[in-house]
């Protein structure tokens, strides 16, 4: 009789003989059971967090597991296959959205062991990676070949190539370059059943549908992604920095949408709103900054710069110089490094038990730009029925993709400790409403999949129907996406 080791979800249990099995498969150093690790394994960034709307169970993984090599990963799959193990995919554990959510009974597989560069291809400029290597770490080596990356988000220094592809992450570059989804031209996959797939790194097909997308922003419910082959980009001769003051929202909205409908596409681009000194709360008063940064071959970018400014000034905008948009650039990267420094290299644990609860939201939507100030004075109201303080309002890298950050005032008020949660789901699901996406940047992980049937529809359905297909014993990251 096999030993029981632990009770899973349902019937799902996990035997002695499957913990040997990995072991066999991956070795001792590559098989952690220590408590300790379990915890920090079970979170992602977001685990601190956790609103008590939400009424989340918080379970430890219960081993982890380090492949070396995606057969290592099929065989692992294949075993837990056979026996319904739950399996979670794990890249640097930075999300901010809860995608690492551990059902009881669940093994999380670590990326981090299928890090090679295998390919830095100039002439064609493409590189081939394995899906555990660390964004920084890449574009440093991109970078010894005068390349570079084109997703350059926040988390550049601690993010996975095989996260920001399994939550289709947009970076600071993304009005020029697109989101890290843009950037995948091929896949390497093993599915839920342990059998490999690879898709073609072509640039364009239409031999049948672009099978690599399906797994491009799948939070891992469809399989384990282990290479990619990612588009990269000459380092650009030049890059120049401007930043620009308007004193209405709507003046800075409507040269944004002027430069995007001239094609003017700056590698960076922020629109954002925000108190003056001593202002805060009165919103006619505030002011908002356009900061920007073009990159390129030299003529383009002095030609960009130029026609940007004559836009700019056209709708009242004030050329301010480059230094706020200098400053802007160098520390974009900053809260990744803290958080390095505190969650990563001093390997504490992001603990399951010791949460707090979420004072700041900071949501993104996708909207036409024909709603967005509409959709920004909604937000206003809201904000002053629910109590709330609006920090900033932003667009980031496209005219169509609106941020908030709203802060709850009485987060320790027991009456008031709703407001924040119920005024968020408020105006995402306005942006639904208005024909919208609710986030654009991050994925949906635990803290939005409420709402993602409402936003899916009828096409929440075929989700299920190809989770089914796919998964048919419903190990891989169950319970992500509501599959």
């Amino acid at each position: 009789m096999l030993k029981l080791l632990r009770a899973g979800i349902g019937t799902r249990v996990i035997h002695s003989d499957f913990i040997e099995e990995i072991r066999s498969v991956v070795g001792d150093d590559n098989l952690i059971l220590d408590k300790l690790a379990l915890e920090y394994y079970s979170t992602d960034a977001f685990g601190k967090w956790r609103e008590p709307h939400l009424n989340l169970e918080a379970y430890p993984v219960f081993a982890v597991v380090r492949p070396g090599t995606t057969e290592q990963v099929a065989e692992i799959v294949k075993l837990a296959c056979v026996q319904s193990v739950s399996l979670m995919p794990y890249g640097g554990g930075t999300g901010v959205m809860g995608a690492l959510n551990p059902s009881d009974g669940t093994v999380a597989v670590d990326m981090k062991n299928i890090s090679v560069i295998e390919n830095i291809n100039v002439e064609d400029m493409t590189v081939t990676v394995g899906s555990g290597v660390i964004l920084g770490d890449l574009d440093v080596a991109l970078g010894r070949h005068g390349l570079m990356l084109g997703h350059d988000p926040y988390s550049v220094p601690i993010a996975t190539v095989g996260g920001a592809i399994s939550t289709n992450g947009v970076g600071y570059r993304a009005a020029k370059y697109g989101s890290m989804g843009d950037q995948v031209l091929g896949l390497e996959i093993v599915l839920p059943t342990g059998q490999i797939i690879e898709t073609r790194a072509v640039a364009k097909t239409s031999a049948g549908p672009s099978l690599h997308r399906l797994f491009i922003g799948s939070e891992g419910v469809f399989g384990i992604i282990t290479r990619a082959t990612l588009r990269v980009f000459r380092i650009p001769e030049t890059r120049i920095f401007q930043a620009v003051d308007f004193q209405k929202f709507e003046d800075g909205f409507h040269a944004m949408s002027e430069l995007f409908s001239l094609d003017l596409k700056p590698a960076l681009v922020d629109l954002t709103e925000e108190p003056d000194q001593g202002l805060e709360g009165a919103l006619q008063k505030w002011k908002a900054t356009m900061y920007l940064v073009f990159e390129g071959f030299v003529e383009e970018v002095e030609a960009q710069l130029v026609r940007t400014l004559k836009v700019c000034i056209k709708w009242n905008g004030e050329d301010v110089g480059p230094d706020l948009a200098r400053n802007y650039w160098d520390t974009r990267h900053d809260s990744a490094y803290r958080y390095k420094e505190r969650y990563i290299d001093d390997n504490n644990a992001r603990s399951i038990t010791k949460r707090s609860r979420a004072s700041t939201a900071y949501p993104h939507v996708a909207l036409s730009p024909s709603r967005i100030l509409e959709y920004r004075k909604f937000c206003h109201d809201v904000a002053i029925k629910r109590k709330l303080n609006v920090r900033e309002y932003s667009l980031w890298t496209r005219p169509e993709l609106f941020s908030i950050i709203l802060v709850d005032m009485f987060v320790d008020s027991e009456e008031e400790s709703n407001q924040l949660a119920e005024g968020v789901d408020e105006i995402l699901k306005m942006a639904q409403d208005l024909g919208g996406s609710m986030e654009y940047v991050h994925g949906v992980g635990v803290k939005l999949v409420h709402l993602l049937p409402r936003e899916l529809g009828a096409s929440m359905e075929l989700l299920k129907n190809i989770k089914l297909a796919i998964d048919p014993n419903r190990i891989m990251n169950p319970g992500n996406l509501n599959l």
